[in-house]
């Protein structure tokens, strides 16, 4: 049995959660979490202000003749910015299954997250030594179905 640990993004949860439903993946908690990664909390957006700004100096140019047309599409970019947030909230799932299902799950969460950006998350696979259903005190395999 392993136990496998993914870290992804919170728009993702639902798509993900749809997938592993479909491959046949029935105990799985989400829980809400926060953390950073390699982008250190970080997160690139457009920034209204700063576009707002380009705005107001397109007008400014216009005005002093040194631009004939500020409708032009090239003066209207909206402007990036990189916010430090921190910490960045993501959800954390939880996942425990026999050894020979661990790869299709893993593959599965893998193709629903990957977007290619940094912050897609991160998945860890962990052994586990024994699995109890409380309730009636089956162990091992039996525990998990």
């Amino acid at each position: 049995m392993k136990e496998i640990f993914a870290i992804i993004r919170n728009e993702r949860a639902e798509p993900t959660k749809d997938a592993i439903d479909s491959i046949g993946v029935k105990g799985v908690t989400f829980i809400n979490v926060t953390g950073r990664g390699r982008q250190g909390g970080t997160i690139r957006t457009p920034n209204p202000e700063g576009t707002l700004r380009r705005e107001v100096g397109i007008h400014l140019l216009h005005q002093r003749g040194l631009i004939d047309n500020p409708e032009d599409p090239r003066f209207h970019v909206p402007v990036e910015k990189e916010f430090e947030m921190g910490f960045l909230p993501k959800k954390l799932l939880m996942i425990v299954a026999d050894d020979d299902q661990v790869p299709m799950i893993v593959h599965t969460i893998t193709q629903i997250n990957r977007s290619g950006h940094q912050g897609d998350g991160r998945i860890f696979v962990c052994p586990i030594i024994d699995a109890i259903r409380i309730r009636t005190g089956e162990r091992g395999h039996k525990a998990l179905l």
